[in-house]
């Protein structure tokens, strides 16, 4: 498919740079939502809710580089896409950091990023073992499995949860008002709007939030204005077998969901994806999960709206996106940047997140849908979900 500049082509360094806000745009929403989920989840701090946005942010600059430039000859599959954190992980990370700590999350994330690494090479014999059925009935399940923490945070957040405040009427219609404008903008406006819908819908939502006094700016005040990243800011990494097990098996869906990304960024640019390019593809993702779980961030996957926005803009060169990543990576130094993130409001994420999960339900069934034998996988499909 002939686009404005081929994979490896240079174009103006000011229209680069305009096309580098718009796939940041379309990556932030969904890359700044992972941190906001796992950090309510975990209970932790607006202060530390912060320190993992810029990680994510930070991190996800590197990961990007990596895929998109590549390191040397066997790593990185060198097509404009961004890395961002998986949403598959998050009921295992919540899980996990619930029961053995964080510090015990991240020594998972590190391991399974070294197993993606290994695995690689091996991964496109074994995808048939894989079919539609089976990763469709995981996927459904970890949608459905999230779907209760939306809810929780619709109804004002953990924090109110046994106080008259839970379910308050302020807190249902600032929800109702931030899902009506998402669904609009998706059944309304052009395809790009619709790519950062859900980023439109957290900045109106926490905007209205504002004058119904629901926001509180101490985070943006406090928060510095630069500072580095820092590796194991919540202590050094702590291993459980069963968390790293759950962590590699949750991981092996992101895997295949990525290489269907490889495919689909493959044919809008032109370029024919083979087993080499899928494993330099997979092994820049497992590098870029230990960074991950060094730099208090979490799994990495290729994100296919970056993918379908390639689709859509024709924008073919890789290095508009190495320049999203550079970005990427300095927004991640700039904490008063991450602090914004944390100012939304907890109806508000709950809104963006009961949408977001209803997808992943969604995309479960579609890969369900993608199959020959519907009685037999039926069965298979009913057995997952009700176990």
């Amino acid at each position: 498919m002939k686009g404005k500049s081929d994979i490896d082509g240079m174009l103006p360094f000011g229209e680069m740079s305009m096309l580098r806000i718009q796939q940041v745009l379309a990556f932030y929403s969904g890359g700044v939502a992972i941190p906001l989920i796992v950090g309510a989840g975990l209970g932790l701090s607006h202060q530390e809710i912060g320190i993992l946005i810029a990680a994510d942010l930070f991190t996800c600059g590197i990961a990007t580089i990596i895929q998109s430039l590549g390191m040397g000859k066997h790593i990185g599959i060198r097509l404009p896409v961004i890395l961002g954190c998986a949403f598959a992980p998050i009921a295992v990370i919540i899980s996990t950091g619930n029961n053995f700590g964080i510090t015990t999350v991240y020594g998972s994330i590190i391991v399974a990023g070294v197993f993606i690494f290994l695995i690689a090479p091996l991964f496109g014999k074994i995808l048939k073992l894989f079919p539609p059925v089976v990763t469709g009935s995981v996927v459904c399940i970890i949608g459905l499995s999230l779907i209760p923490n939306s809810i929780t945070d619709i109804a004002g957040g953990a924090q109110v949860v046994g106080t008259d405040l839970y379910g308050a009427p302020q807190f249902l219609l600032l929800t109702g008002i931030t899902l009506l404008l998402v669904v609009i903008i998706n059944r309304f406006t052009k395809v790009f709007m619709k790519s950062i819908s859900i980023l439109i819908g957290l900045i109106a939502g926490t905007i209205i939030a504002a004058f119904m006094g629901l926001v509180d700016p101490t985070p943006l005040f406090e928060a510095s204005w630069f500072q580095f990243v820092r590796p194991f800011h919540f202590g050094l990494p702590t291993f459980n077998i069963q968390a790293i097990i759950s962590m590699c098996v949750v991981m092996l869906i992101v895997m295949i969901e990525s290489t269907g990304t490889f495919f689909v960024i493959g044919n809008y640019v032109g370029k024919e994806i083979g087993e080499k390019e899928v494993t330099k593809g997979l092994r820049a993702e497992g590098i870029a999960t230990v960074l991950g779980g060094i730099f208090n961030s979490f799994p990495y996957t290729t994100y296919s709206g970056n993918a379908g926005l390639v689709g859509l803009t024709r924008v073919n060169s890789r290095f508009v996106v190495v320049l999203a990543g550079v970005f990427l990576f300095i927004l991640g130094l700039l904490p008063k940047f991450a602090a914004l993130a944390t100012m939304i409001p907890r109806p508000v994420l709950g809104a963006v997140m009961l949408i977001m999960f209803s997808m992943i339900v969604t995309s479960g069934f579609n890969k369900v849908d993608d199959i020959e034998d519907i009685e037999e996988d039926a069965v298979v499909t009913g057995r997952t979900l009700t176990e």
